[in-house]
């Protein structure tokens, strides 16, 4: 009598583990980036199965990517989700992490997706409720950890032994829904608010994988009774048409799209856009308006204006906050993922452009002819010295029409404003910045998320403090997909940015100390620690040369000030 193999045994947190990756696979999510850990190691296991060249057949495949700080991890994500948006294919993308302080590293990342209505799924591994409140180690309150800035919560129990699959499915569909905003299409005019989600999963030991089955996963549909954060005071209907018997000016802040230039067109308004706006095109734009609004000449004008549309998030500038401020008549589309955070004195407040303000009903009367002539007579700002707004422009020179690229919000933001030119509509590269919060955490790790989305080579821009801010996300692994990615650091020597503003009045060596904080850090050795091929250059022409040529590889361009 011949003997028989025993059958594998299956445990409860593997196998759940394993519905919970496919099931992520037949929602949509390619990407996942994994932070390692022993409680989050059943996730670990099917990943890696996933993301393997080499995966059995019946294992869904995903892109894995591997990070050991997950403060990095979650800019990362974050970084792959806007370059799939920019790409036209909006995605929400995973990150996992291991219990205890691992979910606190988190919450820098997940505050800028919510305030940027970028969709990521938050799936923190956790002890199972036996083991909370009874000081286990690395055990806290992970369950509401992430506080108002996800769009939807769920503390989902641990697999027990003879589970049906089916639950984690469940909870995996309605997850992605939530963060793209209860629709895969437009998320932006969704009646939900694109975003984070936070599933915190808990998994009781045995957590070693264990060789079983993996589950057939079919996509889910929505139940009703589940809802994200809802537009609920969203203007129903598209609004009346913009006023024709008016001095208009259009405002184009981050994420207000192409639709901003065609308003302004539309209604032959000057444009004044930001440069992550992607509406820095187009006969209209002015690309000098930011001088134009510091000089005498620029205040008298806009104290002319009748009518402001804000069309995205503005935010680089005191001069457009003013002019918005002091506007008689206002209208807000698009204002960022919590929109409704538009100025208080908006006449009009929409989720997205309508199509009302796409179109002239009518002759317009009562309008100056000049009107755009003014505005588009602002001469276009020039930089002659070695200096921040040189390098911004040499750097933008080097762009090609839709090449990716993240600036750091902070000095470099600003100087790519003040030297941006209007682009021909089909010209323009992507600029992309971290402009929810507007900080410069994970500005590289970002900037390497993008690259990586892009899957074509990719640039940065950012300073030498928000370099070193996130100098861990500089870590790629051996075994990990490196990106073509060219980081320019402008390297000023600390936090120079603060000498424009209001603190600069003070006692120098203070301001040095607590504002400028200068660092002495050699930028090359930093470089080569983690892998990355450095080039410190000191003139226009230099840099002008490292950037002639596409990214190969991870670059770093020093420009030294």
């Amino acid at each position: 009598m011949s003997e028989q193999a025993d059958p594998p045994r299956t445990f409860p947190s593997a196998a759940f583990a394993r519905e919970v990756v496919a099931a992520l696979a037949a929602h949509g999510v390619r990407e996942v980036v994994l932070c390692p850990g022993s409680r989050s190691g059943p996730l670990a296991h099917a990943l890696a199965a996933a993301g393997s060249p080499h995966r059995p057949e019946g294992v869904p495949e995903i892109d894995l990517h591997v990070r050991i700080d997950e403060r990095a991890a979650a800019f990362l994500a974050l970084g792959i989700a806007r370059g799939a948006a920019a790409k036209g294919e909006p995605r929400p993308v995973a990150v996992v992490t291991t219990s205890g302080t691992a979910v606190g590293n988190l919450l820098p990342a997940v505050m800028e997706a919510s305030h940027e209505g970028v969709p990521l799924l938050l799936l923190t591994a956790d002890r199972p409720s036996e083991l909370r409140g009874v000081g286990a180690n690395q055990t806290t309150d992970q369950a509401g950890a992430m506080g108002d800035f996800v769009r939807l919560m769920e503390d989902v129990a641990p697999p027990a032994r003879g589970e049906r699959t089916g639950r984690a499915t469940r909870e995996i569909g309605e997850a992605v829904r939530a963060s793209m905003g209860g629709a895969t299409a437009s998320p932006a005019c969704a009646d939900e608010l694109p975003g984070p989600v936070h599933l915190n999963l808990a998994f009781r030991a045995p957590l070693q994988e264990d060789g079983g089955p993996w589950p057939r996963v079919t996509r889910t549909e929505p139940a009703p009774e589940r809802r994200g954060w809802g537009l609920r005071d969203a203007f129903r209907g598209d609004p009346p048409p913009l006023p024709l018997r008016r001095r208009g000016l259009v405002i184009a802040g981050d994420g207000a799209g192409d639709a901003a230039r065609r308003v302004a067109e539309v209604h032959e308004w000057p444009l004044l856009a930001e440069p992550t706006s992607g509406a820095r095109t187009g006969p209209n734009c002015v690309p000098g308006y930011l001088e134009l609004l510091r000089s005498d000449r620029g205040r008298a004008l806009a104290k002319e204006a009748t009518v402001v549309v804000v069309i995205g998030r503005p935010t680089l500038t005191r001069e457009i906050q003013e002019l918005i401020a002091k506007a008689p008549e206002l209208h807000v589309a698009g204002h960022g993922a919590r929109w409704r955070e538009a100025p208080a004195h908006a006449d009009t407040t929409v989720a997205c452009v309508p199509q009302t303000w796409l179109r002239r009903e009518g002759k317009p009367e009562d309008v100056t002819p000049e009107w755009l002539d003014w505005w588009l007579a602002a001469a276009p700002p020039h930089a002659e010295q070695w200096g921040a707004d040189l390098i911004a422009r040499t750097w933008l020179d080097a762009l090609g029409p839709g090449d990716l690229a993240v600036v750091g919000s902070s000095g470099p933001i600003r100087a790519v404003d003040r030297m941006a030119p209007a682009w021909m509509p089909d010209q323009a590269p992507v600029l992309i910045a971290n402009r929810g919060l507007a900080g410069i955490d994970g500005t590289v790790s970002t900037a390497v998320g993008v690259a990586l989305a892009a899957g074509a080579p990719a640039h940065a821009l950012m300073g030498d403090v928000t370099l070193l801010h996130d100098a861990g996300g500089l870590l790629v692994g051996p075994r990990e997909r490196r990106p073509d990615l060219r980081l320019t650091v402008v390297n000023d020597g600390g936090g120079t940015i603060f000498g424009s503003l209001e603190h600069a009045g003070a006692d120098p060596d203070a301001v040095e100390r607590v504002f400028t904080t200068p660092h002495g850090a050699l930028l090359a050795s930093l470089a080569a620690a983690y892998g990355w091929a450095h080039t410190r250059v000191d003139t226009p022409d230099a840099l002008a040369g490292v950037l002639a040529t596409p990214p190969v590889g991870l670059q770093m361009v020093e420009a030294v000030l």
